[in-house]
């Protein structure tokens, strides 16, 4: 018996579909069209994300980092750091701004001894040996050999400073592959000569600070925030909150456009299966009378759905995922800092399908309702 209303189902569904495969191409395309745009804004946000945090990583490589927005944190103060139990490593940094070529650059002095710790990219060239000598990033578009000259004003050292550095490398942009307006035009110089250049003695403005233990971060940052009340104190974690707010805020926005494309998806479906069913009321009633249930009739509706549901899941994925890498090359192609990597998760399968899904069944809910609750006789007479 059971059989025999498989068999039921599965007839009634496959006969309805072929008969009005048209109308149910059209179903598909609405639903796919709202998956893709899902899934591509999943990818694209993702991926993005991604990069910002492993970049973020290379940028700031420590647990916590002391700020300040004046160059007067002295030197000594790194050794009584590396004297405590908690912390494995202290390294103290410049980063100040300057103007070169009309553009704003970030000038970063550090240790030569150090130089690795900051995990350089570099395209071109070698790293800084001695004073004077400069690794820039790829965005200050100047070049191994070039002598660049980077004015620097503040009124902390006493007005313009002038800087004139020889570039022995190029390094790839920190955050290329995200947007241009986030690029940092970084200038690494030697730590000492730009002490001396800034005539700013044994002093830094930053101080990046590594926990030996992950789990004594949050009470590390919270002593040094409590002891250098004068100073910004920020850990990775907070950082990487923002990160995360950002994008947070991004995906909002990103879930209304959604939204209004699978809205339409719903409503096309609806509109579909309402013609569909009322087109087959008569066979309704007669099936009915022949002794075929009500539930082995919406359940074949219901096959009907899940089908088209199934299939446009499936190219939506697959339209949305490569829609998202053609974007990518299209948005590098128009010379847009965007070459982040396009990876495909399975998560994204599962919530293509379980979007179609969700989709199908709203969309083609009440007709089948309506199937469900009517009588051979109502039906009947609807089309006396």
């Amino acid at each position: 018996m059971q059989r025999l209303c498989v068999d039921h189902i599965v007839m009634l569904a496959a006969g309805d579909f072929r008969m009005r495969i048209a109308r149910y191409f059209l179903t598909a395309l609405a639903i796919s069209v709202g998956v893709a745009l899902v899934v591509a804004l999943a990818t694209v946000s993702d991926a993005a994300r991604s990069y910002v945090e492993q970049t973020l990583y290379k940028v700031y490589p420590a647990d916590v980092m002391l700020y300040s927005d004046t160059i007067n944190i002295p030197q000594r103060l790194l050794d009584v750091l590396r004297k405590s139990p908690s912390i494995e490593s202290a390294e103290g940094i410049i980063i100040t701004t300057g103007l070169y070529n009309g553009k704003v650059v970030s000038i970063v002095g550090i240790p030569l001894k150090d130089v690795d710790y900051f995990a350089i990219d570099l395209i071109s060239g070698r790293l800084p040996v001695s004073g004077g000598e400069a690794v820039v990033e790829e965005s200050v578009e100047a070049r191994p050999g070039d002598e660049i000259t980077i004015k620097v004003y503040s009124g902390a050292l006493g007005g313009e400073r002038t800087l004139r550095v020889k570039v022995v490398g190029v390094m790839r942009s920190f955050l290329k592959g995200f947007i241009g307006a986030f690029r940092l035009n970084l200038v690494v110089v030697p730590l000492d000569w730009l002490q001396q250049n800034l005539d700013t003695g044994p002093f830094v403005n930053t101080v990046l600070i590594t926990a030996r233990n992950k789990a004594e971060v949050k009470a590390l940052y919270a002593t040094l925030k409590e002891t250098f009340k004068d100073a910004q104190v920020f850990s990775q974690e907070n950082l990487l909150e923002t990160v995360n707010q950002v994008f947070n805020a991004l995906n909002a926005v990103f879930s209304v456009i959604s939204g209004a494309a699978l809205a339409t998806a719903a409503i096309t479906t609806f509109a579909v299966m309402s013609i569909t069913t009322r087109e087959r009321l008569r066979e309704f009633g007669l099936l009915k009378a022949i002794g075929i249930s009500s539930r082995d009739i919406t359940l074949s509706v219901a096959a009907e759905v899940m089908a088209i549901a199934l299939a446009a899941g499936a190219v939506g994925v697959v339209a949305g995922f490569y829609g998202a890498s053609f974007v990518k090359q299209i948005l590098v192609g128009m010379g847009i800092n965007f070459d982040v990597p396009i990876t495909f998760r399975p998560i994204y399968a599962a919530i293509g399908l379980a979007t179609a899904i969700v989709v199908a069944a709203v969309g083609a809910l009440v007709p089948m309702y309506r199937v469900a609750k009517l009588r051979p006789l109502e039906i009947l007479r609807l089309w006396q």
